[in-house]
């Protein structure tokens, strides 16, 4: 029995940890309105802070390729009690300039911008933290003393005693100054009515940056004090944010106390499963401490889903603009030629990175799908993806089915996994969405993509080439590769499920889901069935997915989880979102720009070796794409961006051109008889509108406008 309460006790540690970052998690929710999911990263980055400063006496700045380490002790390092201040007042600077820059302009934003705000700044503190503090484990000194203690026939750390005594300072402190100080009263002003607040002369912008400051160093003092205990690195302090949403979800976003508990009951219950799976064998030996924070999040989300993440004040619900597509099939038949010629004239190096780009862009579809088209915010896309590519290698190698149907059936088993991230939202979205469905990511990560089992050996699960009779479809084939006969293949595939998503878009499904997407209430009205709506969107977009997880496989030969871990989904909602996630266009600007290992990306590194700084490049265009353009580099409708740039040319020239011609006149007066567009028809606007009005995407330029909102 001594040895049970052994782990409780042990279990301390990471739950004080869990309990301050979901307090700073509920300081950020109740001021600003905004679930960071960027939380773990910034206390990763001050724990590197004050490793550094401990060990080294050099203060490093959130920065790359210029010096970003100042010295302050002659590379000595300098005093525990000395670097723990520097670095929370770092903290501190740190949370107010996130907050200034990031946070205050999407104060009126909607969720999904937010959302894909902090996921930008998630990436780019991880990325950075990457690069300068490489990703090896990073061990330091204790903070509290350490010797072992004996309490009733059990002996253990005894700072784990001195976590938990922190956290209840730190909860009385919280509690007392948002409950009876005249700060506290105004937070809770601000935070139910910003206008209101703003009567009485209370500024709900500056009590908000100065809850984010204190959040921030609560964050920073979190991965300080564990960073002893758990070994320091970019990715791991970065998903402590799952296990203190779920804390914070548990305090209803609002209870410092509860929340408080929580947390450290989640690290003592994980702790001690530790303990429970050497006794029960039957156990899953691997991830299933990592997977509860996603139980607790579904019982909690299941249970009071209507009174979690509410706060009172205005915020904008509205969801990225929606593109129509006018010609699909000539569309899709000039991008096949097009890709043609591409497959054709590049080398084996880019051509590899074309075909790695085509299976991104299948994997965003499925995004467009469920974010674009629906307003469901969903954070376990490339867990979908993995499922599919798996199986695909359990259906092609251990069944001996073949191609192309081992392929369909690959896809179709994600859709039993994607209807059942669906039922959730049946009851929930936006964020509330996007919080359980990074939980069941972070779950997949855990227990499903580290069992053998289903993952193959520790090299990975091998895909049998794709093949017809007579005919080798695969990636090599003697010394040739990557071939381009698989370049067309997936060029193939991924242009037929594009023709899919704009026939489901331009049909009555689309406008059903359009409608559900607009107001769910209202679509119910009219006699539209929103659950069977939204199942068959979840479905769609697991199976399209799991398709792009399949091509995946097939262009790896030998597939491994590392492809589809929890930060690989955030990455792909990120990207989508920046090149536009109500648009097809969005997908394939998203693959062939921004992917990893996509087409733009590897030229950038082969000629300017600038490839490792694409995460940083991604978090930031994130960033700016959310605060300037939340409707992505495709869209025209904030009127400006690369898109509105391109359609400025676009009329310059034609008019210009007709200008030119003898008689520019009478054809630009039928064109204005015929009802046309462009200069001709209503002026410089794209569609008879100014392209530097916020109206560009109009009903001439994204389609009817009854499609986009068919039960206003």
């Amino acid at each position: 029995m001594s040895s049970y309460l052994l782990f409780l006790i042990l279990g301390l540690g990471s739950g004080a940890t869990y309990a301050m970052l979901g307090q700073g998690l509920v300081l950020k929710f109740r001021s600003a309105g905004v679930v960071d999911f960027a939380h773990g990263a910034v206390a990763m980055f001050i724990a590197y802070v004050f490793v550094n400063l401990r060990s080294f006496g050099e203060l490093e700045l959130p920065v790359v390729l210029i010096p970003h380490q100042i010295s302050l002790n002659g590379g000595a390092g300098i005093g525990t009690a000395l670097a723990i201040a520097i670095s929370l007042v770092y903290a501190a600077v740190l949370g107010l300039v996130l907050y200034v820059i990031v946070y205050r302009p999407l104060r009126s934003a909607s969720p999904l911008t937010r959302v894909c705000a902090s996921v930008g700044v998630m990436l780019g503190l991880q990325a950075i933290a990457v690069l300068n503090y490489s990703t090896e484990p990073v061990a330091t000194n204790p903070i509290f003393p350490s010797s072992a203690l004996s309490v009733a026939h059990v002996t253990f750390p005894e700072d784990r005693l001195f976590f938990t005594g922190v956290v209840v300072v730190i909860s009385v402190v919280l509690a007392l100054v948002y409950r009876f100080s005249r700060f506290g009263l105004a937070t809770r002003a601000g935070a139910e009515n910003d206008r209101g607040a703003a009567l009485t002369g209370i500024s709900a912008n500056m009590i908000a940056g100065q809850n984010w400051v204190i959040a921030t160093v609560l964050a920073g003092a979190a991965g300080i004090l564990i960073a002893p205990v758990a070994s320091l690195d970019p990715t791991s302090y970065t998903l402590f944010v799952v296990p203190a949403l779920a804390a914070a979800l548990v305090g209803r976003f609002s209870s410092f106390w509860v929340t408080a508990l929580a947390g450290l009951l989640i690290g003592c219950a994980q702790s001690e499963i530790a303990k429970l799976i050497t006794v029960w064998t039957w156990l899953p030996q691997q991830g299933l401490s990592d997977a509860l924070p996603f139980v607790v999040i579904i019982a909690v989300m299941a249970f009071r889903s209507r009174s979690v993440l509410a706060r009172g004040g205005e915020t904008a619900e509205r969801n990225p603009s929606v593109g129509r597509p006018k010609s699909p099939l000539r569309t899709a038949a000039v991008c096949f030629v097009a890709g043609l010629i591409v497959l054709f004239v590049l080398n084996s190096v880019l051509r590899f990175a074309f075909i790695s780009s085509l299976t991104v862009t299948c994997i965003a579809l499925s995004v467009v799908v469920l974010t674009g088209y629906v307003g469901q915010v969903s954070l376990a896309q490339m867990s979908l993806a993995g499922i599919g590519g798996f199986m695909l290698g359990h259906i092609s190698g251990g069944l001996g089915i073949g191609f192309p149907w081992s392929l369909i059936l690959a896809g179709l088993c994600a859709v039993p996994v994607g209807l059942i991230i669906g039922l959730p939202a049946l009851r929930l979205r936006g964020v509330n969405l996007a919080v359980v469905t990074l939980g069941f990511a972070a779950a997949m990560d855990a227990v499903v993509f580290t069992s053998l089992s289903f993952t193959g050996s520790t090299a990975g699960l091998t895909i049998p080439a794709p093949r017809l009779p007579g005919l080798n479809l695969g990636i090599t084939q003697g010394k040739a590769y990557p071939t381009f006969i698989f370049g067309v293949l997936v060029l193939l595939v991924v242009i037929l499920l594009g023709l899919l998503v704009a026939r489901l878009r331009r049909g009555p499904a689309g406008r059903m889901l359009l409608a559900i997407r607009s107001n769910e209430r209202a679509a119910g009205s009219v006699g539209i069935n929103v659950a069977q709506g939204k199942l068959m969107a979840f479905g769609l977009a697991a199976f399209i997915a799991g398709i792009g997880g399949a091509l995946t496989g097939y262009m790896q030969g030998e597939l491994t989880a590392d492809s589809f871990a929890a930060f690989t989904s955030i990455s792909l909602l990120a990207i989508v979102f920046v090149a536009g996630a109500g648009r097809i266009a969005g997908a394939v600007v998203a693959g062939i720009m921004f992917s990893a290992a996509g087409l733009f990306v590897t030229f950038l590194n082969i000629h300017l070796n600038v490839g490792k700084y694409q995460a940083i490049v991604a978090g930031i265009a994130l960033v700016l794409t959310a605060v300037q353009n939340p409707d992505g580099l495709t869209s025209t409708s904030t009127g400006k961006g690369p898109a509105v740039a391109i359609a400025r040319l676009r009329d310059r020239t034609v008019g210009e051109y007709q200008k030119r011609r003898p008689d520019h006149g009478g054809d630009r007066a039928a064109a204005g008889d015929a009802g046309g567009s462009g200069p001709a028809a209503g002026g410089p606007g794209v569609g008879g509108r100014s392209v530097g009005g916020r109206s560009v995407d109009g009903p001439s330029v994204d389609g009817d406008e009854r499609d986009i909102h068919p039960v206003a």
